[in-house]
């Protein structure tokens, strides 16, 4: 599956779902999307560990991600974990909002359920985790393809981009 959210701050839109489809179609969607909403690369970001990891060489300038890569925050295992804690922070609180047709509803739903769950939440000493991607697709029957796209959104929430100064005349 090849799956879109267009982020506008702390709301949420489905802008894409396929359930097949090639490279090339993916690209091409991409390209249309940003060049019409005007979206700069750099506030793309592509699973780089997935079937997202050839996009940065087809379009310079946007953001992979690593989920296994170390956290920004040392207090959590990876940096698909912290971002996850996140998103369950800003759910929990309330204050983000998901909007997708009614036919992906329940399976936002299911995969936000079954995804968002912490590991070894009794052991004290470990660092901050999720479950692992086999484990959520073993409780899902199937990848959580939307999950990772939510999640990986979040990356711009923990390390939001810099802005250029605007300079004044003088």
């Amino acid at each position: 599956h090849y799956v879109s959210w267009n982020f506008r701050g702390n709301w949420v839109t489905l802008s894409s779902y396929l359930a097949e489809c090639n490279a090339k179609e993916i690209e091409e969607d991409l390209r249309a999307k940003s060049s019409a909403r005007g979206i700069s690369r750099s506030h793309i970001v592509a699973d780089s560990d997935g079937l997202g990891e050839y996009l940065s060489s087809y379009l310079v300038g946007i953001k992979e991600f690593h989920g296994g890569s170390p956290a920004l925050d040392k207090s959590y295992a990876n940096l698909k974990s912290q971002c996850a804690f996140k998103l369950a922070e800003l759910i929990n609180a309330r204050r983000f909002h998901i909007d997708c047709p009614d036919e992906l509803r329940d399976i936002v739903a299911e995969e936000l359920e079954y995804c968002l769950v912490a590991k070894d939440v009794d052991a004290d000493t470990s660092k901050k985790a999720i479950i692992s991607k086999d484990e959520q697709k073993v409780l899902l029957g199937r990848s959580p393809d939307c999950f990772d796209g939510l999640n990986m959104g979040m990356v711009y929430f923990i390390n939001p981009p810099q802005r250029r100064p605007k300079y004044q005349r003088t």
